[in-house]
């Protein structure tokens, strides 16, 4: 397929993922839960920070949860996506469109990307506010740009979890063990440095950790700019990692002549 053709095709899978997504997440629905979980979720986790660390264990928590509702949005419904499309015979439409399956849903997973970012700011605005911390809403909000980057890289994350997730018949539940394992490893609510080391390399090797550990220091007021590069390294890495996966599952769907991969 030429590149031209191939740009033509991915644009409008890019608008058919718009359209597709306001079907689903109307603006009731959007305000009614989507809005609500952004802010309640975060909540819950901030008071377990106080409960953990008195103040300053619930600034770090409002920081690592702002950030974790990211994955709510790039990791959860992205992969459900194309676990819906399975469900719903029409996989295979993906798999045999010119572009190719890898990115197709990589296009497709913008719109995921839009919603994690307005998530997490309103989370920021939420959360702050109900706790009074106003200068940590500026700064958080300041860096808009850092909560982006965390997002596509969780988007990337996303891509290897709907790889894998497709390939088993309980895919919900799999994406959202990915949802808990980036809450628990990530230094969310607790800094990593106090799991045990070989947990430790995991945690750096996962979105978010170091996206949150850069929000952190910009609203400190300390350097933040290379936690920032390593995680656009780590996303850069699942990117790859996802789009492998994605080309594996569907090079072993045609193969074994299954919509499953």
């Amino acid at each position: 397929m030429r590149s031209p053709e191939r740009l033509r095709g991915l644009r409008t899978v890019a608008g058919a993922a718009r359209r597709d997504y306001l079907a689903v997440y109307g603006v009731k629905t959007l305000i009614g839960s989507t809005v609500p979980r952004s802010v309640l979720q975060p909540l819950f986790l901030a008071y377990l920070g106080y409960l953990a660390g008195g103040l300053a264990g619930r600034r770090f928590a409002i920081v690592g949860a702002c950030v974790h509702v990211l994955s709510l949005a790039a990791v959860v419904k992205a992969a459900d996506s194309m676990t819906e499309d399975l469900a719903a015979g029409t996989l295979y439409r993906v798999r045999i469109s010119g572009p190719g399956l890898p990115l197709v849903h990589l296009t497709r997973c913008w719109i995921y990307v839009v919603e994690a970012v307005v998530s997490a700011l309103v989370a920021v605005v939420g959360v702050c506010a109900f706790f009074q911390e106003w200068r940590l809403m500026g700064a958080l909000l300041q860096g808009s740009g850092l909560f982006v980057l965390t997002a596509l890289s969780a988007t990337a994350f996303g891509l290897a979890v709907a790889a894998v997730a497709a390939l088993h018949p309980a895919s919900p539940v799999l994406t959202n063990l990915a949802v808990y394992a980036l809450l628990v490893l990530c230094g969310i609510i607790a800094p990593t440095d106090r799991l045990i080391a070989p947990v430790r390399w995991v945690s750096q090797l996962l979105p978010l950790t170091h996206g949150a550990q850069s929000l952190r220091a910009l609203a400190d007021g300390r350097p933040w700019a290379a936690q920032a590069a390593l995680e656009a390294l780590v996303g850069a890495a699942w990117l790859v990692a996802g789009l492998m996966l994605l080309h594996r599952n569907d090079r072993r769907a045609r193969r074994l002549a299954t919509d499953g991969g």
